[in-house]
């Protein structure tokens, strides 16, 4: 059978402020429509269905993943979420995914994606991933798909060809054997690369059977694949988070592309026309995006007068501009962004600035989505935290505890079910309880209206990571915890 895996990673850099750790560029919606997550899931749906989609990412994405996914959710059974214990980059994944897909499906094959492409138009998408996983089928190979560049990009890895394959008559894409990966280039080198078609650009897509992954991770990482032969013993046993853990511990941090493609012999390209965009920065909506007819891309609440060549993002706020030209202005509730579309791909030295003074800026906005519903902070100090929450209706928190924080929680609309150490209270408008340290409490709107509460926390460590799930409708009950329990759906690990 054919499996999606769709690599969901990303570390919020290149478009703060509208991304951030915690909201990477993958839940974001650049052209206007979908989140780059639920195009992907929804581009590659009609050919593989979402009961074989593996979406593959860290701890601090899966539940805002668990949310995108149910909205892109169709009849039939869900996505899998693989939720690794941390950030390994792209090669440890994908081989954990081989080793898990080989065991249900000995000739399964892999069709590997990033959450955060723009690639159109899908009918061409779908008949060229058709074709390609028809030759990883009957080819013992890893196929890249190469994309034939349009202009001297020098932001791109390339692949070089050789010779090409042979193949059937009713192929839609040639095939070539890759003679190497190739760097970013300068300009000049960019420019004689589109001149001698010899060299395509590297769109991060693969294909290939789980076996053949495997065997080429036993010839060029066999440390690692040894590792991952001792962890194969614990699929499916009590022992499988801390065997995982283990396991991420001795991984490399590398790509696959670094890790294992430009090691191997039996590497083949796809040379595909698609309009295939990496959205890298914000200089690059140039490419995606409606303009006005002085070239601006305007998005939100924004007024402007007289600019050229400007991208304009407003949200809460009034953004205003008056004869500007070439610049990004992005304004959000916490966070203002001013550059030349120039100076652009440094927006990450911002994001590592505010890293370095440990500023929440980097980390969330002030308003973060759950699948209960999301919490907006009004006020944060050293030993306290005040939001704004908001629970859907017939929604609910999980069954939870915290070890180093109090909660006192007050309700300004809405009816609140609260469980307390088992026994059940119902509050209303102006009333309020308390949350002392390590008690077990779970709030939940009953209602046909939004539960609105003002949450107060304290305590020595406030961080969303002070939580010890016991049940959880959204399953995220820690595994410590529930050692029945699983954070990769469907089938046995983390």
């Amino acid at each position: 059978m054919w499996h999606g895996i769709i690599m969901a990673g990303g570390s919020g850099t290149r478009f703060w402020p509208l991304s951030r750790e915690l909201y990477p560029k993958q839940f974001l919606s650049l052209d206007g429509g979908n989140s780059l997550l639920q195009g992907t899931i929804q581009r590659i749906q009609p050919m593989i269905p979402q009961d074989r989609l593996w979406i593959m990412v860290g701890p601090k994405h899966e539940t805002e993943t668990r949310r995108i996914i149910r909205l892109a959710e169709t009849e039939g059974l869900s996505a899998r979420v693989f939720v690794e214990p941390q950030s390994r980059n792209t090669l440890a994944p994908l081989a954990v995914a081989s080793l898990l897909i080989q065991k249900s499906d000995p000739d399964g094959v892999l069709a590997v994606m990033a959450s955060d492409h723009l690639i159109g138009p899908q009918e061409n998408f779908l008949a060229l991933m058709k074709q390609a996983c028809q030759v990883a089928e009957q080819n013992d190979v890893i196929l890249t798909f190469g994309i034939q560049p349009s202009h001297p990009e020098t932001g791109f890895g390339y692949l070089e060809l050789g010779n090409q394959v042979s193949q059937a008559s009713t192929d839609l894409a040639k095939v070539f054997n890759v003679r190497r990966f190739v760097e970013k280039p300068d300009r000049e080198t960019a420019v004689q690369f589109l001149a001698n078609k010899n060299h395509l650009w590297n769109s991060g897509m693969f294909v290939f059977r789980a076996a053949t992954f495997l065997s080429e991770l036993r010839e060029y990482q066999r440390e690692f694949a040894d590792h991952l032969d001792k962890f194969s013993i614990s699929i499916g046993t009590p022992n499988e988070n801390k065997a995982m853990k283990k396991l991420y511990e001795s991984s490399p941090n590398t790509s696959v592309d670094y890790g294992l493609l430009e090691h191997s012999k039996k590497v083949w390209a796809l040379s595909a026309t698609l309009d295939w965009k990496d959205v890298g920065s914000w200089s690059a909506l140039d490419d995606i995006s409606e303009k006005d007819p002085q070239g601006n891309i305007i998005r939100g609440n924004v007024i402007s007068f007289h600019n050229d060549n400007c991208i304009l993002f407003g949200d809460k706020r009034v953004l205003a501009t008056i004869g500007v030209r070439d610049l990004i202005v992005v304004d959000t509730d916490d966070a203002t962004l001013v550059c030349h579309k120039d100076e652009a791909q440094r927006v990450r030295e911002v994001v590592s600035e505010l890293k370095s003074q440990n500023r929440v800026e980097a980390l969330e906005h002030r308003t973060t989505n759950r699948p209960w519903g999301q919490y907006t902070i009004l006020d944060q100090g050293p030993h306290y935290k005040i939001k704004n929450v908001t629970v859907n209706p017939h929604a609910r928190l999980s069954y939870q505890m915290h070890l180093h924080r109090s909660e006192h929680w007050v309700v300004i609309s809405g009816t609140a079910k609260i469980t307390l150490e088992g026994k059940e209270i119902y509050l209303h408008v102006n009333q309020s309880i308390d949350i002392p340290k390590t008690t077990k409490h779970r709030i939940e709107n009953p209602g046909k209206v939004p539960l609105i509460i003002i949450e107060v926390q304290n305590g020595e460590y406030l961080e969303e990571d002070d939580i010890i799930r016991f049940s959880d409708d959204y399953q995220r009950a820690t595994p410590e915890e529930t050692p029945d329990s699983t954070r990769q759906d469907g089938g046995g690990t983390n």
